[in-house]
């Protein structure tokens, strides 16, 4: 008479704990940045992401430690891939675009390929600023790292219109300066979603303004840095 012996299942890799991880991770930050760009960093408990995601909270609790934790994450994940998807959009960019262009491109990215990066930051920015600690500051070197990068593109694209320090000077003027705009405009944007300005009028007065300005600057109009 023959037996059979039930072998136990084999544990599953190293590997293949890392990849089920990583995917728990991802599916975590995806809706917890889907949730708080719609209720904010009060309005999203790890309940509700929980909930959402179909992972338990502990397991949260476990890959990000705590809400905090979980919210630098969401940060840096978006950033990462809006920072990616805007090096894409330059590289096809034509090499004599002008200033007011390059600006109108990155307009229309914020605006229409990436609002919830954008809305989550301005929310964590207004929500936390009393807070301090270690979100706010991923805000802000975020913030920091776009204005670097719009900087060094802009003056590729004055390099023929004055000499290299004084474009310099310009290009940080106007970085500054679209910064400015890009947040006045996206709230105004979300308020009325296009109904008292469309878009594309919203894109043409930041590119009018940005034009009269750096007109202004590279006659050494603008003021003092």
């Amino acid at each position: 008479m023959s037996s059979s012996t039930t072998q136990p299942n084999p544990k599953p890799s190293s590997g293949a704990r890392r990849e089920r991880g990583a995917k728990v991770r991802e599916r975590v930050l995806k809706v917890a940045t889907d949730l708080m760009a719609r209720r904010g960093y009060a309005g999203t408990t790890i309940s509700a992401i929980s909930k959402a995601s179909g992972v338990l909270p502990a397991s949260i609790y476990w890959h990000f430690e705590n809400k905090e934790g979980l919210l630098g994450a969401v940060i840096d994940r978006a950033a990462d891939a809006w920072f990616e998807a805007a090096a894409r959009a330059a590289d096809q960019e034509e090499t004599d675009s002008t200033p007011e262009q390059l600006n109108h491109a990155g307009f229309r990215y914020v605006f229409e390929e990436a609002p919830e990066f954008f809305r989550v930051l301005l929310l964590i920015s207004l929500e936390r600023r009393d807070a301090g600690g270690s979100t706010l500051e991923s805000v802000k070197r975020v913030r920091a790292r776009f204005r670097e990068r719009l900087v060094d593109r802009l003056e590729q694209r004055l390099a023929g219109s004055c000499d290299p320090e004084h474009g310099h000077h310009v290009a940080e003027r106007l970085a500054s300066l679209a910064l400015v705009l890009v947040d006045g405009s996206f709230v105004g944007h979300q308020i009325d979603a296009g109904e008292t300005m469309p878009v594309e009028e919203r894109y043409a007065q930041m590119s009018w303004i940005m034009g009269l300005a750096r007109a202004a600057l590279i006659a050494g109009e603008g003021g003092a840095a």
